[in-house]
């Protein structure tokens, strides 16, 4: 009788980071994690964003060629901004390359998988799903077995911090008894994320709630050692997590600069009667009705007057003065993407000019950090994208740590306080109790490790095979 094949389980981390899983080792509080042998550091994309990493994951290829740069794109011929799912991935899924090899997989709460592929196997989507009402998984009918564990996918609206953090707890419970149920059933791929780290890191960096979140993690990791033997397992993190106090606001750069002009805006009805985000989503809140906060069009919900102007409100509500602006700036984790206010676009930037444009910010934006003694990495869309569509024309990513960005508008300082405790950096861990060549691994290097290990035959990848 031939034997078993030996299942892969992939446990991600989201924001997993070696000072907090370091610390918690030396505490005792991740025994689990240090009964895989070989360990090393990860790296992530730039941007290393949820999104963006994890697209690299499932297709083992880089930016440029996933087409994914944020949670948001700013398409190549206008100012529309698209959220994005599954449908702006580009290239061949992890699932789909292994569904086509008649390799049985599951996936949990993996981004980019909204709407749900039919696979051999499971999918469970992520946090591009609007919500639990939409058809997330595959096959549909798991849906309703969902219910029976109170299953949710994020933490729903705008909470007060504390309250996120502590909702993140409850939902690392959730979904480990979705994938305690799920491990009984026949796969040969198991693939799962706990973003529930990441998301307690931003809002309570240090804080008792994230010490909770990873030995709750640490645990299921020990129970799948446990009770599945006959599996290898590999432990990521799509990108490291760092503590900032310190932020560049690239579009107040831009307008001193004289790149970006802003207008006055009149007072909407909003304003005049007293409406704004921050207060919809408290009452939202009380009412115990922030799952709706979802169903509003984004465009309509950025109408809506925020104390923080930034990238999405200003091009929705024309604070920029787009006749006399030449670029803008998006914030993404650590990073300020740049986009030109091109003819295609509409705006006063000629093709002839961009590329002159670009290499004019970029020196500047160079100079910048090198008299402030900041390190930073300063790319055009060509550098860093080959040119890809969509992409961002100048990417500022902060090397040096402590740092992130800020993209608010209406005369604010360059200087600033970070939204959050704490955000991304290319740093992210792995751990597995296969021996990888974890020398210098990178995030699109999974894909590519994982076919080989199914002995799936790897094709034209930006990473290539650990084993």
């Amino acid at each position: 009788m031939a034997a078993k094949r030996k299942k892969l389980i992939v446990i991600g981390i989201d924001g997993g980071n070696f000072e907090v899983i370091n610390s918690l080792i030396s505490k005792g509080l991740m025994p689990n994690l240090t009964k895989l042998k070989f360990s090393g550091v990860l790296s992530s994309t730039i941007p290393p964003g949820t999104a963006v990493a994890w697209a690299s994951f499932s297709t083992g290829n880089y930016p440029g060629k996933t087409g994914i740069y944020d949670f948001t794109l700013v398409n190549e011929d206008s100012w529309k901004i698209n959220f994005i799912n599954r449908k702006k991935l580009k290239g061949k899924t992890l699932w789909e390359m292994l569904s086509e090899n008649k390799i049985k997989s599951c996936f949990i709460n993996i981004p980019l998988t909204y709407p749900p592929d039919k696979i051999n196997g499971v999918i469970i989507s992520g946090i591009d799903t609007p919500s639990t009402l939409n058809n997330y998984t595959y096959p549909p009918e798991l849906k309703e077995k969902l219910k029976e564990f109170d299953y949710e996918i994020e933490v729903g609206g705008l909470k007060e911090k504390s309250d996120m953090v502590k909702k993140c707890v409850e939902l690392v419970d959730k979904r480990t008894k979705v994938a305690n149920y799920l491990l009984e059933k026949d796969f040969d791929f198991f693939a799962i994320l706990f973003r529930e780290s990441d998301v307690a890191q931003h809002f309570a960096w240090g804080g008792e709630e994230v010490e909770e979140i990873y030995k709750k993690i640490d645990q299921f990791i020990g129970k799948v050692i446990e009770e599945e033997k006959n599996s290898d397992v590999i432990i990521i993190s799509d990108h490291g997590e760092e503590e900032v106090k310190k932020a560049f606001n690239i579009n107040s750069w831009l307008e001193k600069e004289g790149y970006l002009k802003t207008t006055l805006k009149k007072k909407s009805l909003f304003s005049i009667f007293g409406i704004n985000r921050e207060r919809i989503y408290r009452i939202l809140n009380y009412l115990n009705l922030d799952f709706l906060v979802k169903m509003v069009p984004r465009s309509f919900a950025k109408k809506i007057p925020t104390k923080d102007i930034d990238f999405e409100e200003a091009i929705l509500t024309k604070i920029v003065d787009l006749e006399k602006t030449r670029a803008i700036g998006k914030r993404a984790v650590k990073t300020a993407q740049i986009f030109l206010n091109t003819e295609e676009r509409g705006g006063m930037v000629k093709k002839e000019e961009k590329d002159s444009l670009k290499k004019e910010i970029k020196e500047k934006l160079e100079n910048f950090f090198a008299k402030n003694k900041i390190k930073a990495l300063v790319q055009t869309k060509e550098e860093l994208y080959g040119g890809a569509i969509n992409a961002p024309d100048i990417t500022l990513y902060l090397e040096e740590r402590g740092y992130d960005i800020l993209t608010y508008f209406t005369g604010r300082d360059i200087w600033g306080i970070p939204r959050e405790e704490a955000t991304h950096d290319t740093e992210g861990i792995i751990f597995s109790n296969l021996s990888l060549q974890l020398k210098s691994a990178r995030i699109v290097d999974l894909a590519p490790t994982i076919l080989r290990y199914f002995g799936i035959k790897e094709k034209n990848f930006d990473g290539k095979s650990l084993l």
